[in-house]
């Protein structure tokens, strides 16, 4: 690291346990301080807990109940994606709910649309 960037801190990622790194960080602390080497999660433990903290947002908004009334997955499952259990799924549900909500406001704009007189000015949809 010192040839090619001299003086930048090296710093690991890793989706799979990160704990060995912070144990050699713990056993010597004079070369492996967090000022000359940073261990940080990886990008699917940064995922999973954007999914777990979007599931405690979502836990009692009647989130899951839309997802089991539309048949996107059994009970366990919808429940499932509130602690991000399968993050492949869990992903895919969050980007059918976004797209199902674009899709919904698109329809409203449309209707306000058709409702609006024409000597009134009609808003964009961005506002």
């Amino acid at each position: 690291m010192n040839i090619l960037h001299p003086g930048q801190v090296p710093i690991i990622t890793g989706s799979a346990i990160v704990h060995p790194c912070n144990k050699i960080q713990w056993s010597w602390p004079a070369s492996h301080e967090e000022d000359q080497f940073v261990v940080m999660f990886g990008g699917l433990h940064i995922e999973m807990a954007a999914l777990k903290t979007l599931g405690d947002l979502l836990e009692s908004s009647g989130w899951t109940g839309a997802l089991i009334q539309a048949s996107l997955a059994t009970h366990g499952t919808v429940y499932s994606f509130l602690k991000a259990s399968h993050v492949t799924r869990t992903r895919r549900a969050h980007q059918i709910t976004a797209c199902s909500l674009y899709l919904l406001q698109q329809k409203a704009y449309a209707e306000y649309g058709n409702g609006v007189e024409e000597r009134c000015n009609k808003m964009s949809l961005e506002d």
